[in-house]
């Protein structure tokens, strides 16, 4: 008689269900100018939008004249052609308006950078200006979460505005 060789039996290859993404993508919407940032979260359940645990940021002196943030002077000389009498004064190298304006920028950044990790998604809402200047202070890290960039000024609207004007330019899964 012979032997019979049994062949091993394959094993059963069970489906992988496909990796799943969260149900609801954590959102932070900022909404910012160059003296201003307020930062909201959609609810869900009311399609409104409510204040984030963040708190806003407002810088004072970029709401300033220039002559209140420089206390000095410009600085004085006297003509080339009559160094006699004519003076006249300086112009500072930079303005201080826009100096201001850049340095709040550049704390949102900082901002943005350190809030990254807790949030999936983040909508920028500002002024065209301040966006391109805040796009090249962000990180990669927290460029990747931008999802969506509003080219509009709606630092003054409530949040019950703020998510109707939203609402006409963004999807809906982004506000849900």
């Amino acid at each position: 008689m012979s032997k019979q060789v049994m062949k091993p039996r394959r094993k059963a290859k069970l489906p992988q269900a496909p990796p799943m993404e969260p149900r609801h993508k954590r959102t932070l919407i900022v909404v910012a100018d160059g003296a201003r940032a307020r930062f909201f979260e959609p609810r869900h359940d009311a399609h409104t939008l409510v204040p984030a645990a963040q708190t806003d940021m407002v810088s004072p002196a970029s709401r300033l004249q220039n002559q209140e943030i420089v206390a000095d002077k410009p600085g004085r000389g006297y003509g080339s052609a009559d160094a006699s009498t004519h003076r006249h004064a300086f112009d500072p190298p930079h303005d201080p308006h826009k100096l201001e304006k850049h340095n709040f920028t550049v704390e949102l950044a900082r901002t943005l950078d350190g809030l990254c990790d807790q949030y999936d998604r983040l909508v920028v809402v500002a002024p065209p200006r301040s966006l391109g200047e805040l796009d090249t202070l962000l990180t990669p890290q927290v460029k990747k979460r931008v999802s969506h960039q509003v080219p509009k000024d709606l630092t003054g609207a409530s949040p019950p505005d703020l998510y109707r004007a939203l609402e006409k330019v963004l999807p809906t899964p982004v506000l849900t």
